[in-house]
């Protein structure tokens, strides 16, 4: 039934280390994208033990030159520098010419809405780039979506992906992401690591336009998620199902396809 559809996956990671126990590389990722009928996906690095992103972002772009399934993201860590973050976020969007570069205040132990962080963001803003965020309740404080929305408000036109929508940890703070996104129509809910019924309810409440579907691999299996996805959206008609699986990313990505679909 879902071969209909138009796959796009917004949360997946791919690394050239072996960081941790679930490192995936590239051929993995492909491995795995393929077995899933997943179109294309946005890829960014895998954060655990990490010291220096611009390895990383690197070989995401290398990744994304030879296999047009990677719709490519890059990473500034403020933690590694405020003008390298800067830096790293200009190469990205310049050199390499990725669309968006994402700051996780999670896994780099930062607060979003610090001024060094919205200097970087507002470095990818004035290149014309998207700024994706982990929000999750894994570290609540840090990546709160309040703070979020500092930076929604400061660039009003810059897209702005809400990475796991307030999961990644119980109890998740999904509510609060669902209410602030209602405020803010630049802010884009990508439901990964967080259950569909919480998805479900970010499309009861927004409409079907601003929620992505998203596994969040390789901490999850993008098969079973999928899967998940297309039984909690069966209750709805089949354009709000081509919207979150796929098409909503399609037109915020700007991606052109030759089957038109």
């Amino acid at each position: 039934m879902d071969r209909q559809y138009y796959i796009f996956d917004a949360d997946t990671h791919m690394s050239p280390y072996e960081n941790f126990e679930g490192s995936i590389h590239g051929e993995e990722w492909e491995a795995k994208m393929c077995a899933a009928g997943v179109d294309r996906a946005l890829a960014w690095l895998l954060p655990q033990e990490v010291q220096d992103v611009s390895e990383s972002n690197a070989y995401i772009y290398e990744n994304a030159k030879k296999n047009p399934r990677v719709l490519p993201f890059g990473w500034a860590n403020i933690k590694e520098g405020l003008e390298k973050a800067k830096q790293d976020a200009r190469t990205c969007l310049l050199e390499y010419g990725f669309q968006g570069v994402k700051l996780n205040g999670a896994q780099n132990e930062y607060y979003i809405d610090s001024p060094e962080a919205l200097e970087v963001i507002g470095v990818i803003a004035k290149l014309g780039g998207m700024t994706a965020f982990h929000i999750g309740a894994d570290y609540p404080e840090f990546t709160d979506p309040r703070r979020a929305q500092k930076a929604a408000r400061m660039f009003p036109k810059m897209p702005i992906l809400m990475v796991h929508m307030g999961g990644a940890g119980d109890p998740d703070v999904s509510e609060a992401v669902i209410e602030i996104a209602r405020e803010n129509p630049n802010m884009y809910l990508v439901g990964s690591a967080i259950g569909v019924d919480k998805v479900r309810r970010a499309i009861d409440i927004l409409g079907p336009d601003r929620v992505l579907f998203g596994s969040d691999t390789p901490f999850y299996d993008v098969e079973k998620v999928k899967e998940e996805y297309f039984q909690m959206l069966a209750s709805y008609d089949e354009e709000t199902t081509a919207k979150v699986m796929g098409l909503n990313a399609k037109r915020l990505f700007g991606i052109k396809t030759e089957e038109g679909r």
